[in-house]
């Protein structure tokens, strides 16, 4: 919409009539081909308030899939640490490409060579410590991450 053209009373009803109707501002505002920030003012204007049940709901519906794939995240750290740690004591395979000619060499090790070790270690904890960290997240007794308690404050649920 051109600014400083004012709306006709026709449009104005068509707008309240959508935000009664419970589409959000953003819907009403493409609905009607003005800015949001104009539904914005004529909902205020009249008194009228935006359903944010919708907003509400998928917002809760976000968090809950959110801990979910935390949980499945943390599990599957889990598991493979363990895996890194059962690689310490099972044969290796030490391989090499190499020399003028290209060969290709290898050797099968009763375990993995020391810097292997170390390596399989240091991945092991790393694993674990990230699988701690989204334990102690979801099991904060928080009610809401810090995203969620902004979302909360900017949308006003």
């Amino acid at each position: 919409m051109p600014q400083g053209k004012a709306l006709d009373e026709h449009t104005i009803a068509a707008i309240l009539a959508s935000i009664d109707a419970g589409k959000s501002r953003n819907e009403a505002a493409r609905e009607h081909g003005v800015s949001a920030s104009t539904v914005s003012r004529i909902a205020a204007a009249n008194a009228r308030t935006f359903d944010r049940s919708k907003t509400k709901n998928a917002t809760e519906a976000a968090r809950a899939d959110n801990a979910a794939l935390r949980a499945a995240t943390s599990r599957r750290l889990l598991v493979k640490a363990n895996e890194f740690l059962d690689q310490m004591d099972r044969e290796h395979l030490a391989w090499n490409f190499g020399g003028k000619d290209n060969t290709y060499n290898e050797k099968t090790l009763p375990r993995p060579p020391v810097s292997d070790l170390r390596n399989l270690m240091t991945a092991a904890a790393v694993a674990i410590d990230k699988h701690i960290v989204i334990e102690k997240h979801d099991n904060s007794g928080e009610s809401h991450a810090a995203v969620d308690a902004w979302l909360t404050e900017m949308t006003g649920l």
